[in-house]
């Protein structure tokens, strides 16, 4: 008999593919914000791996990079990603003055010209710093770019932002708020924009 390894990486690439964009798939009924019930999930979770425990799904959860998972009480939710509809579980709030989005650079001149989208997602995913938008984008494209949302500027003009762990979430950004964002060589590029 082969000893189980608990593959905490699968295990979350699963979860997230569940919560994000498939509940039904698995019987699970999301509220408008995302949550199911936890207790149901676990139920599932634990037919797709049978020699996972309570307590290692619990630790996954709260130990998801950027917030990833949330458990409410008896409800789980994945925070953001969500291809299928659901609402911010937050109010509104006031974004810092600058907050970026991690693109390739192929995509820049029409992100420019048209605005930021969700594309596939419900919200566009933006970061506090150049750093982690550099980080995303690099986990995407070899030929990463960062743009630079002027937040105050967008919020003053009607923009909604949302805060969920690390990442903020906003409909659209539209183009006049946007510029590229010059990516300095020291953070592992090898190219700088202007």
């Amino acid at each position: 008999m082969i000893p189980y390894e608990f593959d905490a990486e699968r295990l979350s690439r699963w979860m997230a593919y569940a919560l994000r964009h498939n509940p039904t798939r698995y019987g699970l009924q999301p509220d408008r914000h995302g949550y199911v019930d936890f207790s149901a999930f676990v139920s599932i979770a634990k037919q797709r791996y049978p020699q996972v425990t309570l307590e290692q799904l619990r630790s996954l959860i709260e130990s998801s990079g950027a917030g990833r998972f949330e458990l409410s009480g008896e409800r789980l939710r994945a925070r953001y990603g969500h291809s299928i509809s659901v609402e911010p579980a937050g109010p509104t709030i006031t974004p810092p003055a600058r907050l970026y989005h991690g693109t390739q650079q192929s995509h820049v001149e029409h992100v420019l010209t048209e605005g930021l989208k969700p594309m596939d997602r419900q919200l566009l995913h933006l970061s506090e710093t150049l750093e982690d938008a550099l980080a995303v984008a690099q986990r995407k494209t070899t030929q990463p770019a960062v743009v630079r949302i002027d937040a105050t500027r967008a919020a003053a003009s009607g923009v909604s932002f949302y805060r969920e762990g690390k990442v903020y979430l906003t409909a659209q950004v539209p183009a006049m708020f946007l510029s590229l964002e010059s990516v300095p060589d020291t953070l592992g590029t090898g190219s700088t924009a202007s």
